[in-house]
């Protein structure tokens, strides 16, 4: 795709990426966060196996890829600086500690759905 794009036009397609990436990003993020309140509110629910579907696809193609972002490869065919699309329009220091939040914070949500739903199953 970087090839075919001239280069007066890789800025705008650059943009255009990390917009994208942008909106996965927050798509994957209120998945976590569905699954993290569900799992407090002790209610899984179908919605919560596919949140966690999504998200574990998602951890899946980032650890899969070495943990780099697929789209880091064309950023940097289309001339980003350090070739990083993490900083979807975040501050450099909150977009570096996402994998570390975003893990913990899955991680937490489905052991809390875990306790709630073997606590539904023994009846309790």
């Amino acid at each position: 795709m970087a090839r075919g794009t001239p280069a007066a036009a890789r800025p705008a397609v650059l943009g255009a990426i990390k917009a994208i990436h942008t909106a996965i990003f927050f798509g994957i993020a209120a998945q976590i966060g569905l699954i993290v309140w569900d799992g407090l509110r002790q209610r899984p629910r179908r919605r919560t196996g596919l949140a966690f579907a999504i998200a574990l696809g998602e951890s899946a193609v980032y650890a899969s890829n070495n943990q780099v972002c697929p789209l880091t490869p064309l950023a940097e065919q289309l001339g980003a600086r350090d070739g990083s699309v993490t900083d979807i329009f975040l501050p450099d220091r909150v977009s570096r500690r996402i994998p570390v939040v975003g893990g913990s914070a899955l991680i937490v949500g489905v052991a809390l759905n875990l306790v709630a739903w073997l606590r539904r199953r023994r009846g309790a």
